[in-house]
């Protein structure tokens, strides 16, 4: 999109402050994934980095199970400003009750693991992948633990009217204008944002 998507403004706050917003009640504590240089301390968040430059979001949830001092980490990418602190409740809800290794929104279109639910067991295939190169998310599902069993997906359907609009990523300058076109009205008020 030519700049940093975090800091796009939409409906008065940046993208990030709008995810920070929506992870603050739902969650114990917030870790911002930067990539592999420190951003964002304005924020006043702790922040986890990448072992290495250029390994995409995978690298980020790794650096994210590796500081969680909880069973699970809840993963939302910047770009998702459909995602509301109540379809992020529900997911950990759903979480809690399911003995899956990770749990990942889904729509028709397909899954998105960057509004998804990781338990911390989920960490040596995340290691792996990447040490395999992967870069994919969903890449961990091919890594095996050190037992052999593959790490346990299930899926979480977002019914009720947000759930199409909470899968769409902002890509594209074109994704921003829809995006802002189609956010109700509770979506472009002002989240709380927890530092």
């Amino acid at each position: 999109m030519g700049a940093d998507k975090a800091g796009l403004r939409l409906g008065g706050v940046t993208l990030l402050e709008r995810a920070v917003g929506v992870l603050g009640p739902c969650v114990d504590e917030l870790l911002l994934a930067t990539g592999e240089a420190p951003r964002y301390a304005d924020l006043g968040l702790p922040i986890v980095l990448d072992r290495a430059p250029d390994l995409g979001p995978l690298a980020g949830l790794e650096a994210a199970l590796v500081a969680a001092r909880g069973e699970r980490v809840v993963a939302l990418a910047v770009d998702m400003p459909g995602v509301t602190s109540e379809l992020v409740a529900r997911l950990c809800a759903e979480a809690e009750r399911t003995e899956a290794d990770a749990l990942l929104l889904a729509d028709g279109s397909g899954v998105e693991p960057l509004c998804a639910v990781y338990h911390v067991r989920v960490l040596p295939a995340v290691r792996a992948a990447l040490d395999a190169g992967e870069r994919r998310m969903t890449s961990l599902f091919d890594h095996p633990f050190a037992g052999g069993q593959a790490p346990r997906l299930a899926l979480f359907s977002a019914a009720g009217a947000g759930a199409t609009l909470a899968v769409r990523n902002v890509n594209t300058s074109e994704d921003f204008d829809r995006a802002r076109e189609l956010l109700p009205d509770e979506h472009r008020a002002h989240p709380e944002v927890r530092s």
